[in-house]
Parts: structure tokens; sequence; C-alpha cells
């Protein structure tokens, strides 16, 4: 089943070779793009990293999900010196990666086709025409384009790398099956490790695999059925069930994550159900109006009996129920389904994340887009000269659009102002084109669009604050005060969104100078009050802590030392942190109470974090905090004074 003549080798080399060629001359357009909504709340840690000690701060700090993504972000570490700049260096490597990932993609297909027994030039044509598609699909595009989506990208070549990894040792299982015993569980345990360290997802390997094996394989014939049973038992169906187990666990959401989500659980599930549906039809029939970014608008389904949401769970109970029952006579149908509903077992079920996000479907498509390929084993041999044509066409088709759609990210300005079009519910989309507008043509009219937005969306009318603090900035000869009391009146009604909080720190950095009429740390103050008197925010860990923080700094700028610290005190108890291990040190300092400055670095070092890298960095920053300390004490009893800024 091997590729047996150089002849073959040199049409498949130089296959590949051609496709990564067309896929950088597809994506070359982007590369002039922009960084957006995510690459700056979880990439901005780069502007510090300078050093061994920093990078690795960098590393371990991810927010972006319970492991942190270590692995991601160290990708990103190498090219800190560009961070800052233009978006290209990164678009560069990100593109690089797909690229790569299209190789390890063409070698599962191989694989795969060769495991389930078929001829070797149909195996090539499924493979290569399989990976030509997956390669070019528009709907993808958004995985590469989006700087901080490296996280899924990368975590896709640990998946299929371990994939392929583990269908080579499977091939050998007959003849030698102790050593490929030994290939598949390491490719599954370091596989399956490398992944989720640097995206959660990579865990659903286990379940990818076993879906391999349910619907495309048969148990091996010179092992044991028990012994079979016992090692797909523990290292397939076990960990996968234990990944459903803790999806059922969520069930049904706290109210406080209806508050802040705006749906409940039932409601997620039968809407990812018409969202599936809907990533399917953009994927093969790919519309440039339905793809982008800005997706989050996505209408929740309130009700099964609305006639498109029972229609899509009927069909995807429908489709299910028929894939297990012909599983054996279907079998790349029933590969194609399970396939996609595993890639989508995480994302697109009761997690409570954003509904629609078209990165999901980077792994999720591969099932798909093979089973439409491989089909060719089943069509007659006078037909297949049809299959032959249209494969290749279809993909230069994709490759058509993908053009198209790189070339709209490669200008930011027109790509802003095409998504926030199409897309008049996303908030991220209008404040994107706002942006735009803001720089390009006046901040009267970035102003304009942001305001034009939030009496359409009432609901984000959070965004407000960033409209006063724009009027701060832009126009501070006006008084703002009666404008700061209409942002406070709506506070305590608006949607939950994360940078509502990041919204008041802002404005509170531009009006502590005190160049704003009307419009002083005060109002801020007031406004952060407001916010927490909202049901979405006030039971929010992360939001509280940021409320608490901002208060800090509004006693710390009136010389209230007491309701700095006190205030302090109460962000550490939710989650103590370096930034704020250094916020109450130094207001303990500033007061010159270098005594409990000590103590409270002592107390601080029994709070440190279990992770032993994020200890060891935990311990580097509180020992700074100390050194600080005793330099401080040190200048100020050489100099006389009772502590920083006092008179002899």
């Amino acid at each position: 089943m091997g590729l047996t003549t150089g002849r073959e080798r040199l049409i498949v080399a130089f296959a590949l070779l051609l496709l990564v060629a067309l896929g950088w001359f597809a994506y070359s357009p982007a590369l002039s793009g922009a960084f957006y909504f995510d690459d700056l709340s979880n990439l901005g840690g780069l502007a510090l990293v300078d050093d061994a000690y920093s990078a690795l701060n960098f590393i371990f700090s991810g927010i972006a999900g319970p492991l942190g993504r270590p692995l991601a972000l160290a990708s990103f570490v190498p090219q800190a010196a560009d961070w800052g700049g233009a978006a290209r260096p990164f678009l560069q490597v990100n593109v690089l990666i797909h690229l790569a990932n299209s190789m390890l993609v063409a070698l599962f297909f191989l694989q795969l086709s060769k495991l389930i027994g078929m001829p070797r030039g149909l195996a090539l044509f499924a493979s290569v025409g399989a990976t030509a598609i997956w390669m070019f699909m528009p709907l993808l595009a958004s995985a590469t384009l989006m700087v901080v989506q490296r996280m899924a990208t990368l975590s896709a070549t640990f998946v299929l790398a371990a994939l392929v990894a583990y269908l080579f040792a499977r091939r050998r299982i007959d003849r030698y099956p102790v050593g490929a015993f030994a290939g598949m569980s390491s490719s599954i345990v370091v596989g399956g490790l490398l992944a989720a360290l640097t995206k959660e997802s990579g865990v659903l390997l286990v379940a990818l695999l076993l879906v391999i094996e349910v619907t495309l394989l048969s148990p091996p014939a010179r092992v044991t059925q028990r012994t079979w049973r016992i090692w797909i038992g523990v290292f397939l169906v076990l960990p996968t069930a234990a990944i459903i187990a803790y999806l059922i666990s969520l069930l049904p959401y706290d109210p406080t994550v209806v508050l802040r989500r705006g749906f409940t659980a039932a409601e997620r599930l039968q809407t990812e159900a018409g969202v599936l549906w809907q990533y399917l039809a953009n994927a093969f029939v790919p519309q440039p109006s339905q793809l982008g970014p800005f997706q989050e608008g996505y209408p929740v389904a309130r009700s099964l009996l609305d006639p498109l949401t029972l229609l899509a769970v009927i069909g995807w109970a429908a489709v299910i129920l028929t894939v297990i029952r012909l599983r054996r006579r279907l079998k790349l149908f029933a590969f194609a389904v399970f396939w996609f509903l595993g890639c989508h077992l995480v994302e697109s079920t009761t997690v409570p994340i954003e509904l629609y996000f078209e990165h999901r479907n980077y792994l999720a498509m591969l099932g798909p887009i093979y089973a439409l390929c491989a089909t060719v084993v089943h069509v007659p041999d006078n037909k297949r000269k049809l299959f032959y044509i249209g494969v290749p066409l279809y993909a230069v088709l994709m490759l058509i659009v993908l053009v198209g759609q790189t070339t709209l990210w490669g200008s930011p300005a027109q790509a802003a102002q095409f998504w926030y079009a199409k897309s008049p519910y996303s908030v991220r989309a209008a404040m994107t084109f706002a942006q735009y507008q803001l720089v390009d043509v006046s901040p009267q009219r970035g102003m304009e669009v942001m305001r034009d937005y939030i009496e359409k969306n009432p609901q984000h009318a959070y965004l407000r604050v960033q409209e006063l603090n724009l009027q701060c900035v832009f126009l501070p000869q006006y008084d703002h005060g009666s404008t700061a009391q209409r942002v406070r009146e709506v506070l305590p009604h608006v949607d939950f969104s994360i940078s509502a909080g990041v919204m008041l720190s802002e404005l509170f950095a531009t009006v502590s100078d005190g160049q704003c009429r009307g419009v002083g740390p005060q109002t801020v103050r007031d406004l952060a009050i407001a916010l927490m008197t909202n049901d979405r925010y006030k039971n929010v860990v992360h939001h509280r802590q940021q409320h608490y923080q901002l208060l800090a700094l509004f006693a710390r700028s009136e010389g209230d030392t007491a309701e700095t610290i006190r205030q302090l005190q109460r962000a550490i108890q939710l989650a103590p942190t370096s930034r704020l291990n250094m916020m109450m040190v130094t207001t303990l300092v500033e007061a010159g109470e270098f005594s409990m400055a000590r103590e409270f670095i002592a107390s601080a070092r029994e709070d440190g974090p279990w992770h032993p890298v994020k200890a060891l960095l935990w311990e580097h920053d509180l020992d700074e905090l100390g050194n600080y300390v005793d330099e401080v004490e040190k200048y100020m009893q050489s100099s006389g004074n009772e502590k920083p800024g006092g008179q002899d």
C-alpha cells in the first residue's frame, strides 16, 4: 500500500509542493492585515518581554482557558520585539503553521486511506484532493488571520501529528503488537497533552481516534478481542466518557451565568443545532457576506418550537440515528458526521461561551471533506472521470473565493466597514469600524458610528463609557457632566461585557489629570458603583476584582491610604495577583509603613499558586518587592525623611 515507485513519490511531492505554493499565494494578500479584539487582551504582555524571566511570566500568564495555554503563548515569545508594530510578522508565522498543518493533513489522509484498504491511485487522489479543499476553504481563513487563533491552529498541529503517529503504529499492530500498542499509547498521551496545553479542545484527540476506530477500522486480527477492548476502553472510551460527563456536569447553568451570557443551557444547545448546520453551509457553499471574524451577534434560539430551530434539531437527530444504525454500511458518512460532531463536542455544546466562531471548524471540516473525496471508491469506473474533474475544480473555486477573502482581510479599514455593514448587531464590528473612522476620517465621525450603534443596540450602552472617554480626549473644552450623568443612568441595565471595567479604568486614567471639564475621578467612581449594581456584573469575580482595584486607585489618588488598603484587600481576597501585590506594597511604602509592607509580603508567600513555574515567578516578584521596601527604607533613613515624599 506504500508509494512503491519513484514516479508516484515524485507526483505526490510535486502536488503537495504546488499546494504549499498556492496556499502561500492565497494568504499573501492578508499579510497586511491587523490585530483584532482578543489579540490585544491575550498578547499585550509581549510588550514587557525582554529577558528569560519576563518571557516565562508571559508564557504562564494566560487567561484564555483554564490551562492557560502556555505552549501557544510560548510560540509568540520569539516575536516579542515585533509587538507594537504591524501584524505582518505574526500573520506570516500563522500562515506557515497552516501550510505545515496542510502537509500533516495530507499524511493523515494517506495513512487513513491505506488503513481502510483504498487502492493506491484512489488513495492518492482522495488524500491530495481533500487536502487542497481543506487548505483553501474560506470558512477556515479566520483561524489563520486572527493572530491569537494560533492557539487553535498550533493545537491542531499537535492533534494532527498525533493522528499520523497513531495511524502509522496502528498499521503495524498485527505484525508488531507490542510496539504498535506502545506507539499508539504514546501518541495519545504526548500528543493530547501538547495539544491541550496549546488549547484545551486538544483533549478531543481521544474522541477523534474513537470515531476512526468505530466507523472506519476493524479490530486487529492478531490481537485478542479482550486485549483490544481493554486498551480501547482505557485509552479512548473512558477519556471520551470523562469529557462528556464533564460537559453534562455544567447543566443547568447557574442564574449568574444566564444573566451574563444571555441564554440558558437549553437555549444554547438548540441554538448550536442551527449553528452547526450554518457552519456546514458556509464551508461547502462559501458566501463572502456570511464570513468574517465578527459573529457574536448570532441570534439565540429562544424556543424549540420555532420552525427553523425545530428543523435543525430534528435534522441532527435524524442524521445521528441513521449513522448509528447504518454505520457499517455507510462508513464514510458515519465518519464524517461523528468526526464533525466530535470536534464540536467542547465548544458547541454546554460550555457557556460565545455561540459562533469560524475557527472552531479548523479540524472539524476534515471529516466531511475526506468523506466527500473518498467517496470516489464507490463511484463506478465509467463515471469516475467526473469525480476526477469535479474535485480539482471545486478546490480551485475554493481558492478563488479564499483570495477574495484574504484580499479583504489585507485592507483592514475596508474590511471593518464591510463587516460592520453585514453584522450590524456585532459590538466588536461596530467598535472596529468606529476605531478606523476615528483615525482615518475624524474623531467626530468615530464617535458618530459608536453613538449610532448604541442607539440601535441599547443593551450595549456600556460603550457610552468609551464614548465619554473619547469626548474627554478630543473635546476637553466642553463640559461633559451631563453626558456622564446619562451614562450613570444606563449602566445598571446594560448587558455584560468583560471590557466594561477596562473602559472605566481608561476613563479614570484620562480624567486623573483634570483636563476633562465636568468629569473627574469622583465621576468615574460613581460610574463604577452604578455598574456594580447591575446583576450581570456584581457576581462576576473578575469584574468585582477590577471594581475594587479601580476604587483603590481612586482612593490612592485622594491620598486615602486606609481606603486604598481596604479595597486592595477585597480584590486580593477574590484572587491574589502579582499586580495587586505590587499595588499593596507600594501603597504601604508611600505611607511609610515598611513593617506592614514586609508582613504583607510574608503573608503573600503563603498564598502562592500551586503551579511550580508560577510559584517560582510569584516568589521572584515578592523578592523584588522585598528589595524595593529595603531600598526605599534605607534611602528614607539616610535622607532623614519619615516616609517617601516627606520633608527634612
